[in-house]
This record gives C-alpha cells, sequence and structure tokens, in this order.
C-alpha cells in the first residue's frame, strides 16, 4: 500500500508541476500578447491535435524513428564490440581511445555540416546519430567488462573454459546492466540529434523538416507542437526502454 501511495504522490506532483507550467506559459503569452513570439498553450495544442492527425506527420514520425532506431543500433554493434575489446585489452583501449574522445566531443553542429558534405540528406541524422551515440555505449561496455567479478573469471579458468565460452558465458552476462544503461542514456540523445540534423539536411520527411519549414513560415505554434511531438516520442521510447530494463532486473532476481 505504502509503495502506490509512493506512486500516486508522485503522479499527483508530475500533473501539478505540468499544470503549474501551462499556467505560467499562458501568462506569459498574454503578458507578450503576440502569438509570433510565444503563442498560447490552446493554440499549440490545437496544433498539434490537426499536426498529428496528417499524412504528412506520420511519414515524417516514421522516417525520424526508423533513422534514430537505426543509429542507435549501428551504434549498439559498434559500442559493444568496441567496448568488449577495450575492456579486454589495453593496447586496444589505447588505442581507440583517442578516437572515442575525438567523437564524444566534436560538437554537434560541427558534425552535422560535415555530414552534409560527405552524406545524402537522409543518411546524416543516421551519421550523427552513431557518432554520437557510439562513445556512449562503448563506454559503459567497457566500464562492464572492467567490472566483471574476477573470481568468476578465476573459476572459468579452473574449468578451462576458452576465450569465447568465458565471453558467452561470463562477460556478456555481466555487461548487461551497462549495455542497457548505456542505452538508456543515449535514446534520449539520439532523438535530440537525428532531429537537429533533420533541421539542416531537411530530407523529405521528418520532424526536423517541419520544424525548419514551421519556423520558416514563422508558425511558432507549430513549431512547438512538432517540438512537442517529438518530446513525447522521445519520452515513449525512453518507457518502452525502462520496461525492459525492468523485466530484466525481475528476471534476474527471479533466477538469482
Amino acid at each position: 500500500m505504502k509503495v502506490f501511495s509512493t506512486k500516486t504522490e508522485k503522479r499527483l506532483i508530475s500533473i501539478l508541476s505540468a499544470a503549474v507550467f501551462i499556467v505560467i506559459w499562458k501568462l506569459v503569452s498574454l503578458r507578450i500578447g503576440t502569438d509570433i513570439i510565444l503563442p498560447p498553450p490552446e493554440r499549440v495544442f490545437l496544433r498539434l491535435a490537426v499536426i498529428i492527425q496528417s499524412a504528412a506527420f506520420r511519414q515524417a514520425v516514421g522516417a525520424t524513428a526508423l533513422r534514430t532506431l537505426y543509429g542507435l543500433f549501428i551504434s549498439f554493434v559498434l559500442g559493444f564490440s568496441a567496448g568488449i575489446a577495450c575492456g579486454s585489452s589495453g593496447r586496444i583501449d589505447a588505442f581507440l581511445s583517442p578516437m572515442i574522445s575525438l567523437a564524444r566531443t566534436a560538437p554537434v553542429m560541427s558534425v552535422i555540416l560535415l555530414a552534409m558534405i560527405w552524406f545524402r540528406t537522409d543518411l546524416v541524422p543516421v551519421f550523427v546519430g552513431v557518432l554520437m551515440i557510439f562513445p556512449i555505449i562503448t563506454a559503459n561496455v567497457r566500464q562492464g567488462v572492467k567490472q566483471v567479478d574476477p573470481k568468476l573469471l578465476e573459476l572459468g579458468r579452473a574449468y578451462r573454459l576458452t576465450r569465447y565460452e568465458v565471453l558467452r558465458e561470463i562477460t556478456i552476462p555481466s555487461v548487461v546492466p551497462f549495455v542497457l544503461a548505456g542505452l538508456r542514456s543515449g535514446i534520449g540523445i539520439a532523438w535530440k540529434v537525428v532531429i537537429a540534423a533533420e533541421v539542416l539536411s531537411q530530407p523529405v520527411r521528418a520532424i526536423g523538416t517541419g520544424l525548419q519549414f514551421s519556423q520558416a513560415s514563422l508558425e511558432t505554434a507549430d513549431v512547438i507542437a512538432w517540438t512537442a511531438a517529438a518530446v513525447i516520442l522521445s519520452w515513449l521510447s525512453e518507457s518502452a526502454l525502462d520496461m525492459l530494463i525492468k523485466k530484466y532486473r525481475w528476471e534476474g532476481v527471479r533466477n538469482g
């Protein structure tokens, strides 16, 4: 009963916070008195309802979601492989660390502008997403490998397990929580950088293109509506991943 009350209380506080934000938004909008600067919340909600019902919106969401998923998948494959290698070998870690650091610290806008020179418009957001998320996955997996229980590795040597068997039976299961944490950190960033890249590269179907078109037309309500849609989609993807993480933890506790 205590847990239920805590969850209910948190939900009520979140609703109250959203209500306060909308009230402040409305008051500021009335004070400014110009929709181009800040439209009232009801106008934005109306535009969001209209945009969501359009076929162009569904196509844009589908295209952006695919680019985000492609970027996450490629980042996962590259980051997992690099993380395992860096965590297992100090030499490989020293060799790859400068490149990973460069990818992690490179300004997003610089990466987008370079990608616009190198790739066609629909590939620019994917490339940028990979370059931004790959270091996060790599760092988490590398940390997970370094924190594998030495007793388990010693037990593997006692049973004369091959390197592949140690990797499959000990290392990978141990780093799964770190992988999920990396994905949790990266998924929100992925939506942001992919949409930012779309704003500049302007693929035919994209949330970022919708944002750019609305801004160019001085439709501030549409800009906020597109932004709200992007926030909702990011929240939904993060919530789905959180459910997966909770399920994994539950399965781990039950099997343990």
